[in-house]
């Protein structure tokens, strides 16, 4: 069964990545936040196209689900250490998702201070419909939420909206 709809989708709370958060004792500083904005519209359409690249040459099926990657950047600006925090539950579906974050190839243009030393976390959607999409959509607000609220990793990077 073919995916109708795929999209990468960072929580409404993920802009909480533009004011200065604190990782690792260092903040993150963007230089601005329009320019952030624009960063992540450009790494979200580009991350589409891998997971469409991606599903094709690896001839795997994905299954709906939410798939959270983390990783940081290597000095070439590939991502590197990718760790899936939230899987699907599905091998297939998260080896996509892998596969599509290991293409991409802007991440080191993000307008932010050591951009190098920052983690970034990619939060992708797969859905075989517009309905069920919006429904995976409103539950990783609600765990982009719950994480936000924790403390934990407010100086995550997202992208995805």
């Amino acid at each position: 069964m073919q995916t109708l709809f795929k999209a990468t989708l960072a929580a409404a709370l993920s802009m909480a990545a533009i004011v200065p958060a604190m990782a690792d004792d260092e903040p993150i500083l963007v230089h601005s936040q329009a320019a952030f904005a624009q960063w992540q519209a450009d790494v979200t359409n580009s991350l589409d196209r891998r997971l469409v690249s991606a599903e094709r040459s690896s001839r795997l099926t994905p299954e709906s689900g939410i798939v959270q990657l983390r990783f940081t950047l290597d000095e070439n600006g590939k991502p590197q250490g990718i760790r899936t925090v939230t899987s699907s539950g599905d091998w297939s579906t998260d080896r996509v998702a892998i596969s599509a974050v290991r293409g991409l190839n802007q991440l080191d243009e993000a307008p932010v201070a050591n951009v190098q030393g920052q983690t970034f976390q990619a939060n992708i959607i797969f859905a075989k419909s517009e309905a069920q999409r919006e429904k995976l959509a409103a539950k990783l607000a609600r765990m982009e939420t719950a994480r936000l609220a924790r403390g934990e990793t407010t100086g995550v990077i997202s992208f995805g909206l």
